[in-house]
């Protein structure tokens, strides 16, 4: 992924629920998506397709993704706070 589209994955991180634009943006602050292979960084795009409510309940811990790899990555996010 070039740096254009992780630019576009940080725009689309900024969320109009703090809590959930607090924990994305507390990821990139520590270079979390520097961190992320191409593999990671798609499912972090699938992630950012998620309503905010739905995006929050993960980052909680409360559900857990369908997909291995989306919460691998979300698990990844919660470890950055």
């Amino acid at each position: 992924m070039n740096i254009i589209e992780i630019n576009r994955l940080k725009w689309r991180s900024k969320r109009s629920m703090l809590e959930v634009d607090l924990y994305l943006d507390n990821f990139i602050q520590k270079q979390g998506l520097e961190k992320l292979n191409e593999i990671e960084l798609k499912a972090y795009g699938e992630i950012l397709q998620c309503k905010d409510s739905d995006l929050l309940l993960l980052l909680h811990g409360k559900n857990q993704s369908e997909h291995q790899l989306q919460q691998a990555v979300i698990d990844k996010i919660r470890q950055a706070i």
